[in-house]
C-alpha cells in the first residue's frame, strides 16, 4: 500500500493475506485486485476506517508494516496505518473527536436556558410575554408536569433512534421554540413553547445527550467525561447568562433585553444543531443495536415495592423544592430588601450558574472524605437549608438587613447544588440489587422532581405580583413556611434511611427481584 500523507484514496492491486476472522496470520497471500469502490475517513475514537465496495471478497486481511485488518463487504473497518501517517490520523481524529464532545456539552448549558429563565430573570420574563405572575407560573407547571411523563417517553426514543439525530431534532425544535416567543409572545404562545421545549429536552435531548457521551470513552473514562459535562454546562450557562445579564441591564426596557436575549439562546440552538450534525460521527451517529433502556412495567412495578424507591425518591423530592423556588428570592431581595435590578440579575447568575459548578464537586468530596455517607451528608445539607429558610422567614424586610438576606440565600443555594451532586450516590450505597436499579432510579426520579409541576404555580399565586404592588411579604412566609417543614421532613426522611441502611449491613442484603414476585 503507498505511503501517503495526505488521505487513504483506495486499496491498490497488490496481495492480501487470506485468513479466518479473529486469526490474523502472515505470510500465506493470494493475488487479488482492487476492488470497484472503497471510501476512508475517520471515526471518533481516533481510527482509521475503509468502506469496501461490492466487489471485495466477505473476508480479506490486508497486509500493511506487518500489521493485518480485517474488512468485510460493505462495512466500516479500523485500518492500521504506517506509522508517520498514523500519527497525523490520530492528531487529526482526536481534534475531531473533542471538539465533538466539547460541542455537546455547550449544547447542554443552552437548551435549557430559556425553559429555566426564571432562576434569573422572573419578572423581566413573564412582563416581557405579556403574561401575569400567576399565568406564568402555570405554565412553568405545565412545563414539570410534560417533562416528568417525558422521562419515561425517553427511553423509547433513545432505544430506536441515533443520538445525533435526537440532540439534533431537540436542538431544532427548541431554537424553534425560543425563537417563536420573540415573535409572537403571549399566553398560547408561551404554553405551546414550553410544551415543545419539555418534549425535546426529556424525551430527546437528555436520555440521547447521555448516550453520546458515554460513547466518548471507555468505561473507566465515564466519571470524568460526564463530570467534565456538567462542569463545561455550568460554565456555559454563567457565561451566556453573564451576557444576559449585561444584556437586559443596559438596555432601557428590560423586558426588550429578555426578548432579545431569548432570542440568541433560539439562534445558539440551532447553530449547534447545525455545527453537531456535522461534527459527531462514530458511534453516536448509529442507531441502537440490541441495548434497551425504556423501563419495562415489570422494573417498575418491582421499584414500587423497593422502600428504597420511596425514601430515596422522597428525600430528592423535598431537597428539590428548595432549587426550583430559587428563582422566587429575586422579587424578594428586589422589593422587600432594596437591592437593585442589576444587582439582583448578577445575584441570579452567581446562585444558580457558579454554585453549579463548584458546589457540586465539593459536595462529592464531603461525601468521599467526611461524611462517607450520601444520606448523611443530605441529613446535614437539609438541616442547614432548614435554618436558612427559618430565619428568612423572621428577618425583618429592610433595606438594612440586605446583605443578610443574600448571605442566606447564598448558603442555602451551597447546601442545594451541593446536593444535587451527590443525589443519586444513594443508589450503589444502598446495595439494591443490580436488576432492581434501572427502575428505581427511573420511579425516583419521577417522585424526585415531581415539584416542578405544581410548585411553580403554586408560589406565584402565594407570592403575587410584587411589581404590582401585592404585598409579597405574606406570600414568601408561606413559601419559606412550606420550605421549612419540607426540611424538617428531609431530615427525617435520611435518618430513616440511614437507619435502614444500618438494620440491613447488620441483617444481610437485600432480596433478589425472584425473591420479591
Amino acid at each position: 500500500m503507498p505511503r501517503s500523507r495526505s488521505r487513504i484514496s483506495s486499496v491498490p492491486p497488490g496481495r492480501v493475506s487470506m485468513a479466518e476472522p479473529g486469526r490474523h496470520r502472515l505470510g500465506r497471500t493470494e493475488p487479488y485486485t482492487t476492488p470497484r469502490r472503497a471510501h476512508s475517513g475517520l471515526d471518533t475514537a481516533g481510527r482509521a476506517w475503509l468502506r469496501c465496495g461490492r466487489s471485495q471478497p466477505n473476508i480479506a486481511l490486508l497486509e500493511t508494516q506487518r500489521t493485518v485488518t480485517p474488512f468485510t463487504r460493505g462495512e466500516y473497518c479500523s485500518l492500521f496505518l504506517c506509522p508517520e501517517f498514523h500519527g497525523e490520523v490520530v492528531a487529526l481524529s482526536g481534534v475531531r473527536r473533542w471538539m465533538s464532545y466539547l460541542l455537546l456539552c455547550v449544547s447542554g448549558g443552552i437548551i435549557f436556558q430559556v425553559a429555566y429563565i426564571r432562576f434569573v430573570f422572573l419578572e423581566p420574563t413573564y412582563q416581557a410575554l405579556g403574561l401575569t405572575a400567576q399565568e406564568y407560573g402555570g405554565i412553568m407547571s405545565v412545563f414539570g408536569a410534560v417533562a416528568a411523563v417525558m422521562y419515561f417517553v425517553g427511553g423509547w426514543f433513545a432505544d430506536r433512534f441515533s443520538p445525533r439525530a435526537l440532540i439534533v431534532a431537540a436542538l431544532v425544535i427548541t431554537g424553534i421554540a425560543d425563537l417563536a416567543l420573540t415573535v409572537s409572545p403571549g399566553y398560547l404562545t408561551t404554553l405551546l413553547a414550553h410544551i415543545a421545549m419539555a418534549f425535546a429536552g426529556m424525551a430527546l435531548y437528555w436520555p440521547a445527550l447521555v448516550k453520546a457521551v458515554g460513547s466518548f470513552g471507555s468505561t473507566e473514562q465515564q466519571g470524568r467525561l460526564f463530570g467534565f459535562l456538567e462542569a463545561i454546562r455550568g460554565v456555559t450557562s454563567t457565561v451566556i447568562s453573564a451576557v444576559g445579564v449585561l444584556l437586559v441591564g443596559t438596555l432601557l426596557a428590560p423586558t426588550v433585553g429578555v426578548l432579545a436575549l431569548i432570542a440568541i439562546y433560539g439562534v445558539l440552538c440551532l447553530v449547534l444543531a447545525a455545527l453537531i450534525w456535522f461534527a459527531l460521527r462514530g458511534q453516536a451517529d448509529r442507531a441502537p443495536d440490541g441495548e434497551r433502556s425504556a423501563l419495562s412495567l415489570r422494573q417498575l412495578a418491582a421499584a414500587a415495592r423497593n422502600k428504597y424507591t420511596w425514601l430515596l425518591g422522597g428525600s430528592i423530592m423535598l431537597m428539590y423544592c428548595f432549587y426550583t423556588t430559587l428563582g422566587y428570592f429575586s422579587p424578594l431581595l428586589q422589593h422587600d430588601f432594596g437591592v437593585t435590578a442589576a444587582l439582583v440579575g448578577v445575584l441570579g447568575v452567581v446562585r444558580t450558574y457558579v454554585f453549579q459548578f463548584v458546589a457540586g464537586p465539593i459536595g462529592g468530596v464531603a461525601v468521599d472524605k467526611l461524611t462517607r455517607s450520601t444520606p448523611r451528608f443530605l441529613r446535614l445539607a437539609f438541616a442547614g437549608a432548614t435554618v436558612c429558610v427559618a430565619l428568612l422567614l423572621v428577618l425583618p424586610a429592610t433595606p438594612a438587613l440586605q446583605w443578610v438576606a443574600i448571605t442566606l440565600m447564598f448558603v442555602l443555594s451551597f447546601a442545594v447544588f451541593a446536593s444535587r451532586g451527590v443525589y443519586w450516590a444513594s443508589v450503589t450505597e444502598a446495595r439494591i440489587p443490580a436488576e432492581q436499579r434501572g427502575g428505581v432510579i427511573g420511579l425516583a426520579s419521577g417522585l424526585a422532581y415531581l415539584p416542578d409541576a405544581f410548585l411553580p404555580g403554586l408560589v406565584a399565586w402565594w407570592i403575587g405580583d410584587p411589581a404590582a404592588g401585592t404585598a409579597p411579604h405574606g406570600g414568601y412566609g408561606m413559601l419559606f413556611g412550606f420550605l421549612t417543614a419540607a426540611g424538617v421532613l428531609g431530615i427525617v426522611l435520611t435518618s430513616l434511611t440511614l437507619w435502614v441502611q444500618r438494620r440491613e449491613r447488620a441483617t444481610g442484603p437485600q432480596p433478589s427481584a425472584t425473591a420479591l414476585t
